[in-house]
């Protein structure tokens, strides 16, 4: 005989991604920094796009993490990234200026995300005739695309740093607590009776 248990399980959790991504941002953040201070470059573009998507993947989940908290079932994680942030902004009474920073640097954020996740091919043609000096005839690369001019130190620093700064302003304005954007719960199992299974019987 198999022995069985009727149980009654309650489950009382609250699992906040954002956490994990707002890590992952600042680990990599964290490895990039060093490996400029050492000089050491090599593939240092592919580590900044890794943490600018991480970046940009954390500050929606903080603005979704809000989102849920100010209008509840209401909330609709799935609208457009910066109509939410407008959204939070606009429940929370914090001002934000559309021209200027810190917006604009989570609008471009936005953009360089959209394109790396949606993975559009590109080809460009044309012919032009222009002037320029030997240094940037030197620097000019056909194979590049538009976003990759985002893989660079200072537009990471700039999105971390305002993306941060946007979060924190919102967050203040919340009146939450820091305990309440903290993954957590339990789990618990009560035992109400032994059930005796015959082997290879169903319960």
């Amino acid at each position: 005989m198999a022995e069985n248990f009727a149980v009654k399980i309650r489950d009382n959790a609250h699992i906040y991604i954002h956490n994990t991504l707002e890590n992952a941002a600042w680990y990599l953040k964290e490895k990039i920094e060093a490996r400029i201070r050492a000089n050491d470059r090599d593939g240092i573009g592919l580590e900044i796009m890794a943490c600018l998507i991480m970046i940009a993947f954390s500050f929606e989940a903080k603005i979704n993490f809000l989102g849920f908290k100010a209008f509840g079932d209401q909330w609709g994680e799935g609208r457009p990234y910066l109509h939410k942030v407008k959204r939070v902004s606009r429940k929370l009474g914090v001002q934000i200026d559309c021209d200027a920073r810190p917006y604009l640097t989570v609008r471009d954020l936005k953009r360089f995300r959209d394109t790396v996740a949606h993975g559009k091919p590109a080809e460009i043609r044309g012919e032009k005739d222009v002037t320029i000096t030997r240094e940037e005839l030197e620097r000019r690369n056909i194979l590049k695309a538009d976003w990759e001019k985002s893989l660079n130190e200072e537009f990471l620093r700039r999105a971390y740093d305002d993306t941060e700064e946007l979060w924190k302003d919102l967050f203040d304005a919340s009146g939450l607590k820091i305990i309440d954007t903290i993954t957590g719960g339990e789990s618990t199992i009560e035992i109400i009776e032994s059930v005796d299974v015959p082997a290879g019987g169903a319960a």
